[in-house]
């Protein structure tokens, strides 16, 4: 099976089997233009041999999970592509689209930081945030997989405008170029997420912090609304949550005589478990 999770920023793939694990896996760029994406995603299958392709995207996807109907971080006419269908037809190859942060809770959760826990909460943070829930040993789903957007939840009501339509989405705070912007805004120099976290500079500091308050604030409220007390992150940018976690657990201490402790844990599989988990769903679909 061919896994491939394409990024805002990077795209994935992974080459695994249920019998031997992973086999293959290489990231490239992301590119900008609709259309290169899907050329990419074809070469990468072609390339690849498989019987049957995983793709997971940052975005919200049909009912029929055939259409990308949303990618707030990659611009183009999404909605009107039948993504699916087009690579099926020029590959020859099945193809199964998820959700990334599904994707990657799943692998976390077979394999992972999350192995042999029955419910947790899963956080990715990359070029926007991505989220999903695990109750019961399985990750939850519903119509077009959309049961996890955690990145846009609003926890700043008048804040930024987000690229789902909405204002103040968790995302338009501690996204990855969420970082950067807002350290630009105040005067700061960063270019990329990894800039903000390298500066020991107090901008940077600040923004990381404010960053953390949104994202304990609205996990806060899922822990509450859940009962789900394991939390493991992952993505891109998680190396940054070392610079959140303060922030984050002062936030989830206020809900700690409802919820109890909840475990913080950081991801183990790296940054191909949404392409490993695109995989393994395909795997078990066939």
């Amino acid at each position: 099976m061919l896994g491939i999770d394409i990024g805002g920023t990077r795209t994935k793939w992974v080459q695994w089997s249920p019998e031997y694990g992973v086999l293959d896996h290489g990231e490239l760029a992301t590119p900008r233009d609709l259309r290169a994406v899907v050329e990419l995603t074809v070469a990468l299958i072609r390339d690849a041999d498989v019987a049957a392709a995983g793709i997971a995207v940052p975005g919200c996807l049909s009912d029929d999970l055939r259409r990308i109907e949303l990618l707030p971080n990659l611009p183009g006419p999404w909605a009107d592509l039948p993504f699916a269908d087009e690579v099926e037809t020029r590959t020859g190859v099945p193809v199964r689209l998820v959700n990334d942060a599904r994707a990657f809770a799943t692998a976390e959760l077979r394999m992972g930081a999350a192995r042999g826990v029955d419910d947790a909460l899963f956080v990715t943070i990359g070029t926007g945030i991505g989220g999903a829930l695990a109750l019961n040993g399985e990750v939850v789903r519903a119509r077009g997989d959309a049961v996890g957007e955690l990145g846009h939840m609003i926890c700043r009501p008048d804040g930024t405008a987000c690229g789902c339509g909405a204002r103040g989405c968790l995302e338009t705070v501690a996204g990855g170029w969420a970082l950067v912007a807002q350290v630009r805004a105040r005067g700061g120099r960063a270019e990329t997420p990894e800039d903000v976290v390298r500066s020991t500079g107090q901008v940077e500091r600040d923004v990381l912090d404010d960053a953390g308050r949104a994202l304990g604030l609205v996990l806060s409220n899922v822990v509450a609304y859940t009962g789900v007390t394991t939390v493991v992150i992952g993505g891109g940018v998680a190396p940054a949550f070392a610079y959140l976690r303060p922030a984050v657990e002062a936030e989830l201490v206020h809900r700690a005589r409802l919820t109890g402790p909840v475990d913080l844990r950081l991801a183990h599989l790296g940054p191909t478990a949404g392409a490993l988990g695109a995989a393994i769903i395909t795997g078990a679909d066939r």
